[in-house]
């Protein structure tokens, strides 16, 4: 009764069950063994598990194990199916007596799926390893509960280490920066009361040699059925070259900006120069057309005084004739004239330069009329102009008004007018400017500044604006005449600027301007430099 109820156990275990005598017969086997082996008919062979079914190769090994060492216990064994198949099993063995033989009981377990399984996790985590040490990351596993915590052997890795080493409960919060402890703490705490779904931060972590690395950590925690964290998971990943990277990018800025600074400031300071400059020529040319006048009428006066003295002498006398009061007085009248001709030529450049230095150098906003302060302009230029051979025509209404900044207008013709004499033009070159300015409906007045000369390159047209651009370094050009009037005609007048022209017949710069100057739009010596150059300087990063 005992022995079939043991069978019938024996029958359905799910482990392959044999017994066999020493000298290899077969006494028993059950079903899970004969399946272990994929006998043909559910028989084992007589001849026994160890020497039929288990591998050539492993057979030797496995009988010396059997027959001198009796019993053993899950030694792991190659066998062999009946189809030929070659699969691993863990093999026990006791030896017992049975009807006055000695026999073995023995268990076969199959690992194959064991091993497979086994296997694919190694290769997962060969290959979650690589993945790690690819992307410079670490994996962590915390148990809230006990307090343990694992890491992926890239951690230790990360920090220097040669050889992993233990690494007790506090290892990473006694490696957190001191500046980042209380942020990193509260960031962990908070998400383990439930305030967020998950969290993500950077910070600072000391490495084996002292040293100091950046982590951007992420994870988020496992709560149990009952909603109580139990573990928290996550990643964290090395961008300490990302932070490196970052601090150079924002030094270049810094310095960058620095140095766009001191070229502003450079480039400011140049155009105040430029601007000086031309109110010196200016002063200089005024000052020379101011001698000719006063100098005739010191002539004429010195000559009626000389003449007033010798008529003087003459009636005290008493030798005064008729004859020669009406040549001194025909004298005095031509010299009175001469005086009042002269004195009123000065009067006229004193006050037309007065006007233009007034403007030039204040940005005073007022009502002017637009042919009144060219034709003024030009005035001023006269000096400048007289030593070439190039005549000036002007084409505008009388009576148009504008209200806006007349030294800025002037600024800008002025150096349209000497880019015109120095560019457009040889050395003692002929050939005519011409001033066009024409009301556009009521709010706007459109001026075309046209010369006949050589014209602009092609490839020079689109830099004309640019600061320091000039074809005549080499003879003192600055290269800002036209960035003045570029930024002037912008920012001052708040209006636009173009040019077009064709080498050999010339260059016409056309200037849209509002005839009422916007209220936002400020004189430009009271600009920002940023305000008024940084549209057009390259800056030095991309």
């Amino acid at each position: 009764m005992v022995e079939a109820q043991l069978r019938a156990i024996l029958d359905t275990a799910p482990v392959g069950v044999l017994i066999n005598t020493r000298d290899g017969e077969n006494l028993y086997h059950n079903a899970s063994a004969a399946e272990s082996f994929k006998t043909r008919d559910g028989q084992l062979a007589s001849d026994g598990v160890a020497s039929l079914y288990v591998n050539p190769d492993d057979r030797t090994r496995t009988l010396e194990i059997l027959y001198r060492h009796g019993s053993f216990k899950g030694e792991e064994v190659l066998f062999r199916r009946g189809d030929g198949e070659i699969y691993t099993g863990s093999m026990s063995s006791t030896l017992i007596e049975h009807a006055g033989r000695p026999c073995h009981i023995t268990w076969v377990y199959d690992l194959t799926e064991l091993k497979m399984a086994d296997a694919a996790r190694r290769d997962l985590a060969e290959r979650l390893e690589m993945a790690l040490q690819a992307t410079n990351a670490a994996v962590w596993d915390a148990d809230v509960v006990s307090g343990a915590c694992w890491w992926s052997d890239s951690f230790p890795r990360m920090l220097g280490h040669a050889e992993i080493p233990p690494m007790p409960r506090d290892f990473w919060e006694s490696r957190l920066h001191p500046a980042d402890r209380e942020r990193v703490l509260g960031h962990v705490e908070a998400h383990l009361r439930g305030e967020t779904a998950s969290y993500a931060y950077d910070y600072r972590l000391r490495r084996e040699d002292g040293g100091w690395m950046w982590i951007a950590a992420m994870g988020r925690a496992i709560h149990d059925e009952g909603g109580r964290v139990v573990r928290y998971v996550g990643i964290m990943t090395d961008i300490t070259d990302r932070k490196a990277a970052e601090a150079a990018v924002v030094a270049a800025k810094d310095e960058a900006e620095h140095a766009l600074a001191e070229l502003r400031a450079a480039q400011e300071s140049l155009i105040q120069a430029e601007t000086m400059a031309s109110l010196g020529q200016l002063v200089a040319g005024v000052a020379h057309e101011i001698n000719t006048p006063i100098g005739i009428g010191l002539t004429a006066a010195s000559h009626i005084g000389e003449q007033t003295r010798l008529l003087r002498g003459q009636f005290a006398t008493g030798k005064l004739r008729k004859s020669e009061m009406a040549e001194y007085l025909d004298g005095v009248t031509e010299g009175a004239r001469l005086l009042v001709t002269n004195i009123t030529r000065a009067a006229a450049l004193v006050q037309s330069f007065k006007q233009v230095a007034v403007d030039q150098t204040s940005g005073e906003r007022r009502v002017f009329d637009v042919k009144t302060y060219i034709d003024e302009i030009l005035f001023s230029l006269r000096p400048r102009l007289k030593r070439t051979r190039l005549a000036v025509e002007v084409d505008c209404p009388d009576d148009l008004p504008m209200d806006s900044f007349p030294g800025a207008l002037g600024q800008v013709l002025t150096n349209l007018v000497i880019n015109a004499v120095i560019h457009a033009y040889d050395e003692g070159g002929t050939g005519t400017i011409r001033i066009g300015a024409q009301p556009d409906g009521d709010a706007w007045l459109v001026v075309h500044f046209d010369d006949d000369g050589c014209g602009i390159a092609p490839e020079h047209l689109p830099k004309v604006f640019d600061p320091f651009f000039t074809t005549k370094r080499a003879e003192g050009g600055s290269g800002l005449g036209l960035h003045i009037v570029f930024n002037t005609v912008k920012s001052v007048l708040g209006g636009t600027v173009s040019v077009r022209s064709t080498v050999g017949q010339g260059t016409r710069f056309t200037l849209r301007l509002p005839r009422t100057a916007p209220l936002s739009v400020v004189p430009a010596e009271s600009m920002a430099v940023e305000q008024r150059v940084a549209d057009r300087i390259p800056l030095p990063l991309a």
